[in-house]
C-alpha cells in the first residue's frame, strides 16, 4: 500500500496548482458547449496590469514581472570533460547496466557531463554510476535536442541505478553545458502549456498498465530536476532499492518536474514490502508540479533523518478511487515515519477519495530513535476532501510530537460511500493514536462538526493540545493559468473507469459537467448522466473534447495564498 491568513499583499511571491486566475485554456467547464479560441503561445509568459497610483503618491521604482521567474545560467559551472553515450540501438533501447566498464577510457570521478543523445528510446537503463562528491558531482543530461523515452512498448522505462552525488537535469543551461534550447521546460515562468518542451521527457502514451516513468535505487545524494514524466501506467517516479535493509538513500534533492497523467502514484519514494527495507533520509522536495495522479500524488515511506516537503502542488490526486489498482489506494499524501523529522509546509493539495493525508508510525527494530521530533505540517492549503482530511495510525514512536499548525482544509463532500460502504464521520482528523502529544493550531477547516476525533475542536485532552481551529469556508486558490476556474470543484473531475471495480463492478455513469481524463485528455459530461461505460473519445455526443489543461498552477500574485506552492529558486 502503500494562515495562513497573514499573507502580506504587497509581497510578490508565487505559488501553486489548478484554477482560472488571470485565464483558462479553453471554455469554462461549467459551460454546455466549448468555444473555439486560439490555442495560446506556449512560449509567452503571463503578465500583470501595472498598479495604477493616485496622483498625490510617488511613483515606484519598476519591479521585475512576477511571473517571470529568475533564470539561474551557469547553475553547474562550464563543463570541462564531457562524454556523449551512444543512441538508440537497433531494438530502440539504450541498455549499459554497468555504465563504467562499458567506457573504460572515461575518468568516472573528473568527468563533469555525461550527455544522452537526443532521440526516442524505447528505454535507457544506466547502471553502476559512479560515486562522486558533493562538491564535483556528476551531471546527466540530453545533447542536441529533446530525449524521449517511452510509448514503445517495454516493460520498464527510465532506470538509473548505484552511484552517489549525480544530477539528472533536462535543464537548459547554456553556460553549463546541459538541455537544449528548443526545449526549456517551465524556464524563465514559461509554466503554461509546457507539456512536450522539457530536455528529459518519459512518456509512455499509457501503453502499459504496471510501468513507472523514472526508476532510481541502489543510489544515494543525487538530484533530479527539469523533468517531465507523463502517461505512464503506475507510478511517476519510483525511488527506492527494495528488500535491501543496509542500503543507503540519502541527501536527495527533488524538485522543479512536472509530473502529471499517471495511473498510479506521482512520486513512489520508499519500499512499502515486508522489512528489511532501508531508510529515507534527509530528502528536500520542492517546487514540484504533481498534477492527475490515478492514486497518491506523493507516498513517501521508510523516512528518518530531517525530511523537507515544501512549496509543491500535489494533485488532483485520487482521480482513479473508482477503479484503483488496489482497495483503500486512494489518497493524496501517505506517509511512513520511522524516526527523525518531517517538515511539510506551504504547499497546495488538491482532491483525495480515503484521507487526504494517510500517516502511519513505523516501528522498525533497530532504529535508534535518538533523532526524533515528529512531524510539523504548517501553511498547506488541502481541498477536495471525499471523505477524511487525515488518518493517524495507532503505532508510538519516543521523542515524537505531531503538529499542524496554520493548515485550511476546503471543499469537503462526503462521497466515500460510492465505492465503499461507509458513513460519514462527525470529524475530519481521524487519530487513534492517544499517546504521542499532538498539536492542533490556528487550523480552519470547512465540513464535518468537529475538527478531531479525539477532542472535538478546541481545547486540551489526553495528549491533544488544539487551541484557535475554526470550522469556516476557505477563499480559492487562485491560479495564474490552469485551464480551469478559480470556483472550479475538483470533486468533478476524474479519471473516466467503465466500471466501478472498488465498488460493486457496476458501469459509472458520470453527471453532467464531470469531466473525466481518458489516457490523458480531458472529456466533459454533457448528458444527466452520461451513461456507464461510454468512452469519451468514441462518443462525441456525450462526452465534449476539452482543450488540454494549461497547468500554469502558480498561485496568481497578490491573492490570498501567493506564498503556497510554486516558487522562485
Amino acid at each position: 500500500m502503500r494562515c495562513l491568513w497573514c499573507v502580506l499583499i504587497g509581497v510578490l511571491l508565487l505559488s501553486a496548482c489548478g484554477g482560472g486566475g488571470t485565464g483558462s485554456d479553453g471554455n469554462s467547464p461549467m459551460g454546455n458547449q466549448p468555444t473555439a479560441t486560439p490555442e495560446p503561445d506556449p512560449t509567452a509568459i503571463p503578465t500583470l496590469e501595472p498598479t495604477v497610483l493616485p496622483s498625490d503618491e510617488a511613483t515606484p521604482e519598476p519591479t521585475a514581472d512576477p511571473l517571470v521567474w529568475p533564470v539561474e545560467n551557469g547553475r553547474f559551472g562550464t563543463p570541462q570533460e564531457t562524454f556523449t553515450l551512444p543512441g538508440p540501438s537497433a531494438s530502440g533501447g539504450l541498455y549499459l547496466m554497468d555504465v563504467q566498464a562499458s567506457f573504460p577510457e572515461v575518468n568516472w570521478q573528473t568527468l563533469d557531463r555525461l550527455y544522452i543523445p537526443a532521440g526516442h528510446y524505447k528505454f535507457i537503463r544506466l547502471g553502476n554510476l559512479p560515486e562522486r562528491t558533493s562538491d564535483k558531482p556528476l551531471v546527466i543530461t540530453n545533447i542536441n535536442g529533446q530525449v524521449r523515452v517511452g510509448g514503445l512498448d517495454h516493460y520498464y522505462l527510465f532506470v538509473l541505478s548505484g552511484g552517489s552525488n549525480w544530477i539528472l537535469t533536462g535543464r537548459y543551461d547554456p553556460e553549463s553545458g546541459t538541455g537544449h534550447s528548443d526545449f526549456p521546460g517551465h524556464r524563465g515562468g514559461r509554466f503554461a502549456h509546457s507539456q512536450d518542451t522539457y530536455g528529459l521527457m518519459v512518456d509512455d502514451d499509457f501503453v502499459r498498465d504496471s510501468v513507472s516513468g523514472l526508476g532510481v535505487s541502489g543510489a544515494t545524494d543525487f538530484e533530479i530536476e527539469f523533468i517531465e514524466i507523463k502517461e505512464v501506467g503506475f507510478a511517476g517516479m519510483s525511488l527506492k532499492t527494495d528488500d535491501a535493509g543496509e542500503a543507503h538513500m540519502s541527501n536527495v534533492k527533488l524538485h522543479d518536474n512536472y509530473i502529471h497523467d499517471t495511473g498510479s502514484e506521482g512520486l513512489y519514494i520508499g519500499s512499502t514490502q515486508a522489512q528489511p527495507q532501508h531508510q529515507i533520509r534527509d530528502w528536500q522536495i520542492y517546487n514540484n508540479r504533481i498534477l492527475r495522479t490515478g492514486t497518491e500524488a506523493i507516498q513517501l515511506g521508510q523516512l528518518a533523518g530531517h525530511t523537507r516537503v515544501h512549496n509543491n502542488v500535489f494533485g488532483p490526486a485520487a482521480i482513479d478511487w473508482r477503479a484503483a489498482f488496489q482497495a483503500w489506494q486512494d489518497n493524496n499524501f501517505q506517509i511512513g515515519l520511522r524516526e527523525g523529522y518531517l517538515e511539510v509546509s506551504n504547499n497546495i493539495f488538491i482532491g483525495s477519495a480515503g484521507s487526504m493525508i494517510s500517516f502511519f508510525a513505523q516501528d522498525i527494530a533497530g532504529d535508534a530513535g535518538s533523532e526524533n521530533q515528529g512531524a510539523t505540517f504548517t501553511n498547506n492549503y488541502f481541498t477536495g476532501i471525499r471523505n477524511l482530511g487525515m488518518y493517524i495510525n495507532n503505532v508510538v514512536l519516543p521523542n515524537m510530537t505531531y503538529r499542524f499548525e496554520n493548515n485550511v482544509f476546503a471543499n469537503y463532500r462526503f462521497d466515500r460511500d460510492q465505492v465503499y460502504e461507509a458513513t460519514p464521520y462527525n470529524h475530519l482528523l481521524r487519530v487513534v493514536n492517544t499517546t504521542t502529544p499532538l498539536v492542533l493550531e490556528k487550523n480552519t477547516w470547512q465540513g464535518p462538526e468537529n475538527f478531531s476525533n479525539l477532542i472535538g475542536n478546541n481545547g486540551v485532552s489526553g495528549n491533544v493540545s488544539s487551541s484557535d481551529n475554526q470550522n469556516d469556508a476557505a477563499t480559492n486558490l487562485q491560479f495564474v493559468n490552469s485551464g480551469l476556474p478559480d470556483n472550479f470543484n475538483y470533486l468533478d473531475l476524474e479519471m473516466w473507469a467503465a466500471i466501478e471495480t472498488r465498488g460493486d463492478n457496476q458501469p459509472v455513469a458520470y453527471p453532467l459537467d464531470t469531466i473525466v481524463m481518458h489516457l490523458g485528455l480531458p472529456y466533459k459530461c454533457q448528458q444527466n448522466p452520461c451513461p456507464g461505460g461510454t468512452v469519451p473519445p468514441q462518443n462525441p455526443e456525450i462526452w465534449t473534447a476539452r482543450p488540454v489543461f494549461s497547468d500554469d498552477v502558480r498561485i496568481l500574485p497578490g491573492s490570498d495564498w501567493q506564498t503556497l506552492g510554486l516558487q522562485p529558486n
